[in-house]
């Protein structure tokens, strides 16, 4: 049984984390996905209140670690110091990945092999001024670590992690259930090419 932990924040984009936790809560076989914060209860970036299942902590022991995003919520994680060093991460032994600007988070923490990663297009100077190169696929991975670019990217970061863990197969079985209807062929190639051009180095 695998461990995932899904790093939220206050003001956190809503669907970057509400379409992983949906994608991932389907499967209670295979792994245990639970919601990391700061506080008891975070509230999302349209209003939305959340409550966590634990504390940031959690990650560290976590198999897998995803931040999600946020335009404000990014900002005031980085700037928080308790936040910030609530984590020591170790990509040798775990999956780290991103959305958007939540690899902002992974720049500061140190977690960006090559100082390279996928964003939102919005987030790209951020990414720029903090000294990492802002890479314009959807999806991209060095060894361990993913970074995604757009909310709907986080089919392309599951399916990753899933792949990873369990092979490609599993990854679309995982991905399947929430594919428009009469589009399987279509979603699957694409997000089977996406993982694979991703790739780096």
């Amino acid at each position: 049984m695998k461990t995932i932990a899904l790093v939220a924040f206050d003001h956190f984009t809503d669907i970057d984390l509400f379409l992983m936790w949906d994608i991932l809560g389907r499967n209670r076989h295979d792994w245990q996905v639970r919601i990391v914060g700061r506080q008891r209860e975070l509230r999302s970036a349209h209003g939305l209140r959340v409550a966590t299942h634990g504390a940031l902590d959690e990650a560290n022991r976590a198999d897998v670690v995803l931040f999600a995003s946020g335009k404000e919520g990014v900002p005031a994680a980085l700037a928080d110091p308790d936040f910030m060093a609530a984590f020591q991460l170790d990509p040798d032994r775990q999956l780290i990945g991103s959305m958007c600007a939540g690899s902002l988070i992974l720049a500061a923490l140190g977690l960006l092999p090559g100082r390279r990663a996928a964003t939102h297009p919005d987030a790209r100077g951020a990414l720029s001024a903090a000294g990492v190169a802002p890479d314009e696929r959807p999806l991209m991975s060095i060894g361990n670590v993913a970074t995604a670019g757009g909310c709907l990217a986080a089919l392309y970061l599951v399916g990753w992690m899933v792949e990873r863990l369990f092979g490609a197969e599993k990854s679309l079985e995982t991905l399947r259930p929430v594919l428009p209807s009469g589009q399987y062929d279509l979603y699957e190639q694409l997000i089977a090419s996406s993982i694979r051009q991703g790739r780096s180095g």
